[in-house]
């Protein structure tokens, strides 16, 4: 069944500007209001319990209080992470007998930036079916009514749930003495866990981006910006390093080389570790992940742009890793969601078990080269009706051969197409995107001079 379209939620939750709609306080707290009302409509026999998480930037409390407010208001109970990250909040909900997680936060997006992130009672990220059912809550004619006094909701401080999901994941890998690390937390969500874990398994940790001030979030750091991690592990002379997002649910990791080490390379490390017999990833996870897997005899899915769209397709074919490129890396057997400390002890437990360095376990997967290019179009009309783009796309993929990749989708936030190509051979992508490039003119797509 296709959801209806949503007015508020995007590809990854509610984001915006802060103290412009849907960000305000007021809408927040109508918002955690109409919440408590879908809970209580599809879960009648209990009295709900949310628990609720925040990263570092300086709305965060604000955006957090309203939310809270507006769910005690209508007789729910939360449980209050504080400053956590996002998969702790997944897992928490998983762990306990709550309804429902949501995580304030904008991931690796500015300070000016915030969130809401919607988890079920299973850990998983909610479907646009719930998102969409939760908007008509949200924008019903009728003003929802407040909890008597007896009713209201009661707020309880949820450090005991952290404490586990620290204990899951310390679990999860083996001990890092000897092990040399260096991590970017971003300024976010990451900068008090990420160096315990690591600390706590015997591994030597040079910490950056752990001082955050509210404003600092993802600025010339973080997963966004690995080359800041790469100057800082030849620096320290660390073995290995790790590179977070602002709310923690994806990382990219740096080799002893200085080298970047993206979400591809990740989950191909990881798959032909755990002897993985299919995994899942999006279109736009690079050919050289999907020939490396098909040489070990792992099946490879492709999904739509999209975290979620991974999970749910993992789901569906009993996957238990999958991911995407950004450093988005689910693996089922331990998570529902992406979890960026949890991919980093992973992979430093691989390094340490096997004495090899990182170099060396993702040398096997060759990155081809990707060329990618982002064109402002006047209408999106439907691809497989532009006759000239058609035919351009199935000249390039016959110059390409089974060797290279031919990806066109347009942005589902903004009125621009993207073209991806990808080849062994760098000028056979150069002729390929020419061609699909001058097939978009032709047909009077393209709005204006190219970038």
């Amino acid at each position: 069944m296709k959801a209806p379209k949503r007015k508020l939620f995007g590809t990854d939750g509610i984001r915006g500007v802060v103290n412009r709609f849907p960000l305000t306080p007021e809408m927040v707290q109508k918002i955690g209001m109409a919440t408590g009302y879908y809970l209580k409509a599809k879960f009648p026999e209990r009295r709900p319990t949310v628990i609720v998480g925040m990263d570092t930037r300086n709305s965060s409390p604000m955006i957090c209080t309203a939310l809270i407010s507006g769910l005690t208001s209508v007789g729910v109970d939360v449980i209050d992470l504080g400053i956590t990250t996002t998969p702790s909040v997944s897992f928490a909900v998983k762990e306990s007998d709550a309804l429902m997680g949501i995580v304030v936060s904008a991931s690796h997006n500015p300070f000016q930036y915030n969130g809401l992130k919607y988890f079920g009672a299973n850990g998983k990220k909610f479907s646009e079916l719930e998102e969409a059912s939760l908007e008509l809550v949200i924008f019903n004619k009728y003003e929802l009514p407040k909890s008597s006094p007896e009713e209201v909701g009661r707020l309880f401080n949820g450090e005991n749930l952290k404490l586990d999901y620290v204990r899951m994941i310390e679990e999860a890998g083996k001990r890092l003495s000897g092990l040399r690390v260096a991590l970017d937390c971003g300024n976010g969500a990451t900068y008090l866990l990420a160096p315990k874990i690591f600390r706590d398994l015997g591994a030597e940790v040079f910490e950056f981006g752990t001082e955050p001030d509210g404003f600092n979030i993802n600025r010339e750091c973080g997963a966004t910006n690995p080359e800041f991690l790469s100057e800082k592990v030849m620096e320290t002379k660390a073995d290995i390093g790790f590179s977070y997002d602002g709310d923690g649910d994806r990382c990219i990791a740096v080799d002893e080389r200085g080298n970047i080490v993206d979400g591809d390379q990740i989950i191909a490390l990881l798959a032909s570790h755990f002897r993985e017999e299919r995994v899942v990833a999006t279109v736009m996870s690079n050919i050289g992940l999907e020939l490396f897997l098909r040489s070990r005899g792992i099946e490879l899915l492709r999904v739509p742009v999209g975290d979620r769209n991974v999970s749910e397709k993992m789901d569906e074919v009993g996957s238990t890793i999958g991911g995407e490129q950004s450093g988005h890396v689910i693996v089922k057997s331990f998570m529902e969601t992406g979890d960026g400390i949890l991919t980093s002890i992973l992979v430093s437990s691989i390094v340490r078990e096997s004495g090899k360095r990182l170099s060396e376990l993702v040398s096997e997967m060759r990155k081809y080269p990707q060329k990618l290019k982002s064109l402002k179009v006047k209408e999106k009309k439907e691809i497989e009706r532009l006759k000239r783009v058609k035919r351009s796309v199935e000249e390039a993929e016959k110059l390409l051969g089974d060797r290279g990749r031919v990806l066109l989708r347009y942005s589902g936030t903004e009125p621009v197409i993207r073209i991806m190509v990808e080849s062994e051979d760098e000028k056979l992508i150069d002729r390929a995107m020419e061609g699909i490039i001058k097939a978009l003119e032709e047909e009077g797509l393209i709005d204006g001079k190219r970038e």
